[in-house]
């Protein structure tokens, strides 16, 4: 009664460790775009403008003078909150939203993405001849 076969087992086949990398190396690549495509959407009642912060809590959008209100959200293109104390002096294309007394309550820093401002309608502007 032999167990043993006489005959060699040949091990499974395993993928080059060239294969793998490059592999890796593709599916990495192709994750980075997935991400890059993203289109963000902003709330009814938004507008946007040019942005000019002064001393707390004044900012100027579109030459039009703006408070900010208590417990304004400030975020950066990658949605980080920012700071209050960062904004005195920051220039930036923003968008807004104002509460019911005329306050802005929330602001988005947006950087080179004029598609996903298509549909955001510009704040009044009161800039005259020559002012920027």
């Amino acid at each position: 009664m032999n167990r043993v076969s006489s005959t060699p087992q040949r091990k499974p086949a395993r993928p080059g460790p060239v294969l793998v990398r490059l592999v890796c190396v593709l599916a990495f690549g192709f994750s980075g775009l997935a991400q890059a495509q993203q289109q963000r959407l902003y709330p009814a009642g938004s507008l946007q403008g040019r942005a000019t912060f002064g001393a707390w809590p004044e900012v100027t959008i579109n030459c039009t003078p703006y408070r900010l209100g208590p417990g304004i959200r400030v975020l950066d293109p990658e949605q980080h909150v920012l700071l209050t104390g960062k904004l005195p002096g920051l220039q930036a294309r923003v968008v807004f939203q104002r509460d019911a007394m005329g306050q802005i309550f929330r602001i988005w820093l947006v950087g080179a993405q004029a598609g996903a401002l298509a549909t955001v309608p510009t704040a009044p502007s009161n800039c005259q001849f020559g002012s920027s």
